[in-house]
């Protein structure tokens, strides 16, 4: 009976029993490495990327009415001139603030409509400011609000536009 061959891209010169346990060994790892099968550290990982499905926590805090219609309008290209440099509480509500830059040659009034949310993004309140800015000026601007906040509010710009 003869032994089996082993294919010549793994055969190595004949040297002996070494050689042949060498080409065995390559053979065997190159077969284990095409299973397809994964190890354990790849489940752990896997169950890891995998969220765990958690239901929202309760809104606990008061929605109050939040703007409506014209309110809402965003105009894109003003909207990528203007950005929210703070987020915090104040005395009785809570604040947003920013800056808008006219990249224009007339003076553009922005008007910005911020949503004060929880935690989970639900919408709880809003604000506006509006600001003037001069042709190549830089401007503040400051929306504020006064409700009972609730804990970790955060505040997003909802909308940018120009006053009429």
């Amino acid at each position: 009976m003869r032994a089996p061959r082993i294919p010549a891209l793994l055969s190595l010169p004949s040297s002996g029993w070494p050689a042949a346990a060498c080409a065995a060994t390559a053979a065997v790892l190159t077969l284990s490495a095409c299973s397809g099968g994964s190890t354990d550290a790849e489940a752990d990982a896997e169950a890891r990327a995998t969220p765990a499905e958690r239901p929202a926590p309760a809104f606990t805090g008061v929605r109050h009415e939040l703007p409506t219609g014209a309110a809402l309008d965003n105009d894109p290209d003003l909207y990528e001139h203007v950005a929210q440099t703070g987020c915090e509480a104040t005395a009785d509500g809570w604040k947003a603030e920013g800056s808008a830059e006219n990249t224009g040659t007339e003076a553009r009034t922005f008007v910005v409509l911020v949503l004060f949310t929880d935690p989970q993004g639900r919408s709880v309140d809003s604000a506006s400011a509006s600001v003037t800015v001069g042709p190549g000026e830089t401007g503040d601007w400051i929306a504020e609000r006064d409700f009972d906040a609730p804990a970790g509010t955060l505040c997003v710009v909802r909308a940018v536009n120009q006053a009429k």
